[in-house]
């Protein structure tokens, strides 16, 4: 097989279709194939809390939920579920459910009697919190994937039996001690991880598989699916649905846009078969979100005569570009991502750095313009900018002819100016965040140009959130929180709310939130501290992935967060 790096996970970069996938049926829904693209969401409580699951099901369904999850911890939990099923369908609702399993196969088996869809988390199924990096050989490597076979046959049997589906759902936050030793804290080891699994339902002749590869980073997420795409195409198998999320994306709209970057720009290159967006929020506020976002980030395409853009698609790099001064202001090379406006413009701490008109750009306005473009009329010592529609392959296309021509221009990317509608203006930002995101993923960006609009402070201030969401540059403090689900030790929602208006001032630092521990440390990954729900009533607060005060009782834990981030030179007076 070719190295990865040279496999392609798109057939056209400049002309995306939506992936071609096998169909999976769950209950009375469809996911994959031509089907449309199924959104779901997850309640927030435990099974055995009958009354309250049920009611958080049946309010998700009539928000326009097409799949309702529900988090099952424990045995008891499981045996729950025929209850909360029987009453739930007693009404008459007919939205499929799907039971998410950590850690607990015997819970992941009598789900199946009650459920269309288990998902099981690979870094947990087999390989539990008792083996750790340390002790992994390659002998404990071969003997686990043996114990894989073992205990995943007879639920992919029973699965198959029953006619209920199976998502592998692969965290980047919990991968299994083997994967992490045999392949390191990677998107690698997540996809191996999946196709571990995956090879078990083939064996059984087993497709109604859906699969996920989720993580708090939406860059990490994006090269995952891309690379599981690649490898089931290289290796000749099945093209399974995904499932698309972004895990701990936060709340407000930090977290919708961070959730527009990472599921988005996957939807605009055509995977994805059904997706969450994991907000810290009631989950019904979820739905809207979802669906929108499925609107605005369908593939787009350009018909331009284009050589290939030669770029690893799996691991990050920032195109080499050459310095330029742009309004006084250095563009491109070494230097950060540039925001530029036609105005100075000022958002708390953060203020355009390039205050210049579109005009002293090289504008490619059209797809005339691009074809000229890619046909080698391009300008010298120029900041090439494209204003024209389905801007994710055109700016592909623009940054592969500069590669032909060995010309290294700075590339902006450009956000129109913002709509005065606030309902318009929140469907504009889903889609600027996925397209943009898109381009900063694959590393093609130098400078982002935003039109003042309505609101020019709103403009500059998206142009800073979206590099922020993307992880291509900070410049507020960034919350990482997980969504909430019945494993979370406490109220999430009103916690968040308390630690923003505490900690909301801070720059260049990242806070995790996190419910539980089953996937609060390993997402948390990227983060500087983490505040972890250890215990009922108990925090457990982290240096980056090292716990520095654990079980703290809640009532005081966010003042000792801010004594750590004092200890550690990190606080300054709002």
């Amino acid at each position: 097989m070719k190295n990865i790096c040279e496999l392609p996970y798109l057939a056209d970069s400049f002309a995306p279709a939506r992936r071609k996938t096998i169909q999976v049926k769950v209950g009375n829904a469809v996911i994959g194939g031509d089907a449309p693209i199924l959104v779901q969401s997850m309640t927030t409580t435990k099974p055995k809390d009958i009354e309250k699951t049920v009611k958080e099901t049946l309010d998700l369904a009539a928000a326009g939920c097409g799949l309702v999850r529900i988090t099952v911890p424990t045995l008891a939990d499981a045996l729950a579920l025929e209850p909360v099923m029987k009453k739930i369908r007693e009404t008459g609702c007919t939205v499929p459910v799907s039971a998410d399993i950590h850690f607990q196969p015997k819970a992941a088996f009598e789900a199946l009697k009650w459920v269309e869809k288990v998902r099981i988390n690979p870094g947990n199924f087999v390989d539990t919190g008792v083996a750790t990096l340390g002790n992994q050989t390659a002998e404990s490597f071969e003997k686990g994937k043996e114990k894989v076979l073992e205990a995943f046959t007879p639920f992919v049997r029973e699965a198959k039996r029953l006619g209920r589906a199976i998502r592998i759902g692969v965290n980047h936050g919990s991968l299994s001690a083997r994967m992490l030793y045999r392949y390191g804290d990677t998107v690698e080891g997540m996809v191996e991880s999946a196709l571990e699994y995956i090879d078990v339902c083939e064996k059984e002749d087993f497709d109604q598989v859906v699969v996920s590869l989720k993580a708090s980073n939406p860059r990490i997420a994006i090269q995952a699916y891309r690379m599981l795409v690649a490898r089931l195409d290289a290796e000749g198998r099945k093209p399974y649905p995904l499932h698309v999320g972004v895990t701990e994306a936060g709340a407000g709209e930090d977290g919708r846009l961070k959730s527009a970057v990472g599921i988005g720009t996957l939807l605009l290159d055509g995977l994805g078969d059904t997706i969450r967006v994991s907000l810290t929020e009631d989950p019904v506020a979820e739905v809207p979100v979802a669906c929108d976002l499925i609107k605005q980030a369908a593939p787009q395409q350009v018909k331009v005569n284009c050589p290939k853009l030669n770029k690893d698609p799996y691991n990050f790099a920032r195109r080499e570009s050459s310095e330029v001064e742009l309004a006084g202001v250095k563009v491109g090379g070494s230097n950060p991502i540039r925001v530029a406006m036609p105005v100075l413009a000022v958002a708390g701490k953060r203020s355009s750095e390039i205050v210049t008109k579109l005009e002293s750009l090289a504008v490619i306005k059209d797809e005339a313009d691009l074809a000229a473009f890619c046909a080698g009329n391009i300008p010298e010592n120029s900041v090439v900018c494209y204003t024209g529609a389905n801007q994710v392959p055109a700016v592909r296309a623009i940054a592969a002819a500069l590669a032909a021509n060995n010309k290294k221009n700075p590339i902006t990317l450009y956000i129109p100016a913002l709509p005065a509608d606030a309902v318009a203006a929140d469907s504009f930002k889903l889609k600027v965040s996925a397209e943009l995101g898109s381009l900063l993923t694959d590393g093609l960006v130098d400078c982002i140009y935003a039109e003042e609009g309505a609101s020019a402070k709103e403009a500059m201030a998206l142009a800073y959130d979206i590099l922020q969401a993307a992880g291509a540059r900070k410049s507020k403090t960034e919350f990482i929180s997980c969504p909430s689900c019945g494993r979370t030790l406490y109220d999430i929602q009103s916690v968040i709310g308390e630690i923003k208006s505490r900690l909301g001032h801070l720059q260049d630092v990242s806070i995790a939130i996190m419910g539980c521990i089953v996937n609060g440390p390993g997402e948390m990954s990227g983060a500087d501290y983490g505040y972890v729900g250890g215990a009922p009533g108990c925090i457990t607060l982290y240096d980056h992935l090292e716990p520095v005060k654990k079980n703290i009782p809640q009532e005081q834990a966010l003042d000792e967060l801010v004594a750590l981030l004092k200890a550690r030179g990190k606080w300054v007076e709002p």
